[in-house]
C-alpha cells in the first residue's frame, strides 16, 4: 500500500513539475513575443529598406575598388534607411541603427551616461529583459572613435533576437555568407562594414584572444572599427563575450 502511495504521490509531483514547466514556457515564450513585437512596430513605422547606396570609386583609404575594403559583395544587399528626426522623438537617446542582411538584427542603438541604463529597459522605456541595443557610454557617436562598441543581449534558449544570432557567426559557414554589416548614426550614414574578427573573450582575462577565423581583411591605424558585444556562457561560463568586430568600408555618393 505503501508503495503505491509513493508513487501516486511521485506521478503528482511530475504532473506538477510538467504545468509548471509549461506554465514557465508559454509566459517565456508571451512574454518574448510582446517584446519583439515592440522593435517589430519599430522598424515598420521608422524605417524601410532601399537598394544599396552607390559606393564611391574608392575607400577612405584612397585604394582601388577592387581590394578586401571594396563594396562590391554588398551589390543586391537590403539596406535600411531609418527616420532619426522621428525615432529621437521616441527616444532621444537614439543615436543610430544597426542591421545585418538575413538575420533578424536590424534595431535602433541608443547611448546613456550609464551602461547599465538600457539593460532591461526598451526603446520605448518599457521594463524589458530584452534591453535595447546600446553604444558603450565612452563612445563619441558625433565622430566616431577608432572603435565603436555596441551591446546586445543574447537571450538564450536558442532565440535569435536582440544579438542572439551573432553566436551563429561561430560558424564558417555563417562567417562567410554574412560578411556585412550596416551602421549608420543621427550624424552620418557610415554605411556597410566588413566582418573581419570573431573573437570568444573571457573579460577577465587582459590577454587578446585570437579571432576564430584567418582574417582576410588588412586593418590600417586610420580604419575605424566596429565590435558588436553580446554574452555567451559556451565556453567562459557568465564571463565568456562573443565579439564580432567589422571595419568601416568605402564612402557613399549622397
Amino acid at each position: 500500500m505503501k508503495k503505491k502511495n509513493v508513487i501516486l504521490v511521485l506521478i503528482i509531483l511530475l504532473l506538477a513539475t510538467a504545468v509548471l514547466c509549461g506554465f514557465l514556457f508559454v509566459r517565456a515564450y508571451v512574454t518574448a513575443r510582446e517584446e519583439m513585437s515592440e522593435y517589430s512596430d519599430v522598424q515598420r513605422e521608422y524605417t524601410s529598406v532601399v537598394s544599396a547606396p552607390v559606393p564611391a570609386t574608392s575607400d577612405d583609404h584612397g585604394e582601388d575598388p577592387g581590394n578586401d575594403h571594396a563594396p562590391a559583395a554588398t551589390d543586391g544587399l537590403p539596406y535600411v534607411t531609418a527616420d532619426f528626426d522621428a525615432l529621437l522623438l521616441e527616444n532621444p537617446d537614439t543615436v543610430g541603427w544597426l542591421a545585418i542582411p538575413d538575420t533578424v538584427i536590424s534595431y535602433p542603438i541608443v547611448q546613456a551616461s550609464d551602461n547599465a541604463k538600457y539593460l532591461n529597459v526598451s526603446f520605448l522605456g518599457k521594463r524589458s529583459s530584452a534591453g535595447t541595443p546600446f553604444a558603450d557610454s565612452a563612445n563619441n557617436m558625433r565622430d566616431l572613435d577608432a572603435n565603436t562598441v555596441l551591446y546586445g543581449h543574447n537571450m538564450g534558449f536558442g532565440r535569435k533576437d536582440m544579438f542572439g544570432s551573432l553566436l551563429s557567426y561561430k560558424d564558417k559557414d555563417f562567417y562567410e555568407a554574412h560578411r556585412y554589416i550596416q551602421f549608420d548614426t543621427i550624424y552620418q550614414r557610415y554605411g556597410w562594414w566588413k566582418v573581419f574578427a570573431v573573437i570568444e573573450h573571457d573579460i577577465r582575462s587582459e590577454a587578446k584572444e585570437p579571432s576564430l577565423y584567418d582574417s582576410d581583411t588588412e586593418i590600417s591605424p586610420d580604419d575605424l572599427v566596429l565590435t558588436l558585444s553580446t554574452c555567451d556562457r559556451s565556453k567562459y561560463g557568465k564571463n565568456g563575450r562573443l565579439l564580432v568586430l567589422a571595419v568601416k568600408m568605402s564612402s557613399f555618393l549622397h
